[in-house]
């Protein structure tokens, strides 16, 4: 029988998405790909002018947080539709302290280019609203900036989020290149999860320090079928001897293929591959709890929502419902065999998009 993801290590990410036959490089490896250029890809799979600029989307999500407040940021470039959302949770009181989501013109006010790991560069400009990160050519710290005026914040101090995203010295990133069903063609993500973080986020009166916290990452950029949907959770934390741990699992999206599977936990500077993922929770009733697992028997996380960032959108071309909560995971992960209770925080996502 062929290997699975989750009992062999994975390989090396390819220089590239798509190899000299312009077929995609299907598969889940290890490592961050120094660029997306789906404009080489070859024959039936390279889609017509009109298909490129309606199917292709972009998106950058950026989680951080530490025991005191978890912060969650997105810049979507959706072909014809464009946004960006911030929201900050005070985890001691169990409730959002900021919030802010504006639509954008894709490609001038929301702007996620081609390059998910050294050359980075995500933005969203609204008024009132500025999300901006940002990776050097070397490869060295994600720059994350967020300003929301006072107006936007309700509040005369208005937010201010200065960060710093540290890769190095941890786990590699993980990076799938999966086929896509319906209309679409091909879909690549790169997720890290357990990054160490840095600096300060000031939220109308209150002031919060990120120097022990830990942040996830997810870039995304496919060619994608006109109904997209999947479930997803991210969270983040520390085993009890200080290793950092990343969580991020999905169901939905990312499999087309035996060999593509997005989920996979950072356990200080490991990788570890993991198995398909169940989520069970009420979609009408989202911020009740939620249980998210693993096939393979490596993760059971039972999720305590605090606050549940919602859109909803009946637009005729474009509808969607995307629900958001934000709060505490309860885990019993498995590394080497051996068990471990973890408490992380972070999100999950029900997520359904006509697009």
């Amino acid at each position: 029988m062929e290997a699975t993801t989750t009992d062999r290590l994975l390989e090396v990410v390819p220089n590239s998405v798509v190899d000299r036959g312009g077929s995609p490089r299907f598969g889940t490896y290890r490592g961050e790909l120094p660029a997306v250029d789906l404009r080489q890809l070859r024959g039936a799979r390279l889609p017509g002018w009109l298909h490129w600029k309606v199917r292709r989307k972009r998106w950058h999500y950026t989680l951080a947080a530490t025991d005191e407040v978890l912060v969650c940021q997105a810049v979507v470039d959706g072909g014809f539709v464009g946004q960006g959302f911030l929201y900050v949770v005070d985890l001691y009181e169990q409730s959002v302290v900021a919030q802010c989501q504006s639509p954008g013109l894709p490609g001038v006010q929301a702007r996620v280019n081609d390059r998910p790991g050294p050359g980075h560069r995500s933005v969203f400009r609204a008024p009132g609203a500025e999300y901006d990160l940002e990776r050097d050519e070397r490869g060295d710290a994600y720059r994350w900036d967020c300003t929301l005026h006072p107006v936007r914040m309700r509040h005369h101090r208005g937010l201010q989020l200065d960060a710093s995203i540290h890769p190095r010295g941890g786990a590699p990133a993980l990076t799938v290149i999966s086929p896509v069903d319906g209309t679409g063609v091909v879909n690549v993500t790169q997720k890290w999860a357990g990054l160490k973080v840095s600096g300060r986020l000031r939220a109308g009166s209150r002031t919060y320090r990120l120097d022990d916290g830990l942040a996830g990452l997810d870039y995304t950029q496919g060619i994608l079928s006109r109904r997209t949907t999947w479930r997803w959770a991210q969270g983040l934390g520390r085993l009890y001897d200080g290793r950092a741990v990343g969580m991020n699992l999905v169901a939905g999206f990312n499999e087309g293929g035996d060999d593509t599977n997005e989920n996979a936990l950072w356990v200080g500077d490991r990788l570890i591959p993991l198995g398909r993922a169940e989520f069970d929770f009420d979609p009408d009733n989202p911020d009740r709890y939620w249980v998210v697992r693993t096939d393979d028997g490596k993760v059971e996380a039972h999720f305590e929502p605090y606050h549940v960032f919602r859109e909803e959108r009946r637009l005729g071309v474009l509808n969607s419902r995307f629900i958001q909560p934000a709060g505490r995971f309860e885990a019993r992960i498995s590394i080497d065999g051996k068990t471990h209770d973890v408490t992380l925080f972070g999100v999950t996502e029900d997520q359904d998009v006509y697009w």
